[in-house]
């Protein structure tokens, strides 16, 4: 699984709906969000970017920092999984 951030503003019911492991989104427009999609592009067509939404997905390769817990141990399990 891939890790990927998410910029989609008013986006929460659609990026919960397609992809269910999510980390909550940051000030209600960037999400983290795990997918088996393989590229970005991918995921910005699940989710309509360029298709009448305006967004940008960027893919995780890396990541260091301070946050919760919970966001720690799904960046690295979605690390694990790739």
């Amino acid at each position: 699984m891939n890790g990927y951030l998410v910029f989609m503003l008013g986006s929460e019911d659609e990026v919960e709906a397609e992809f269910p492991c999510h980390y909550p989104p940051a000030a209600g427009s960037l999400w983290a969000v795990g997918s088996d999609e393989p590229t970005c592009a991918d995921v910005c067509a699940k989710l309509g970017i360029g298709s009448g939404e305006s967004g940008v997905v960027y893919r995780i390769d890396n990541y260091y920092g301070h946050h919760d817990r919970a966001l720690w141990q799904k960046l690295a399990a979605w690390s694990r999984e790739t």
